[in-house]
């Protein structure tokens, strides 16, 4: 099945089992994969943004504590 099409303005010809049946294969080809595994820095990394937002979320918690009083 030809899925280009000559002109931009041509309606595609699919029909909705055609794009189902396409999106199934295609799911189960990325869920066989599996996610990859995370190297050390990375996780290091992540783990030091997540200590800074909620480093900053109690930064601006105090600020407006403060600016009520």
């Amino acid at each position: 099945m030809n899925r280009f099409h000559s002109s931009p303005h041509s309606c595609p010809s699919w029909s909705v089992d055609e794009l189902l049946q396409d999106h199934i294969r295609t799911r189960e080809r990325i869920e066989k994969l599996g996610p990859l595994p995370l190297s050390p820095l990375l996780k290091s990394t992540l783990w030091g943004l997540r200590l800074y937002v909620v480093f900053m979320i109690a930064v601006v918690v105090i600020n407006i504590i403060k600016q009520a009083h």
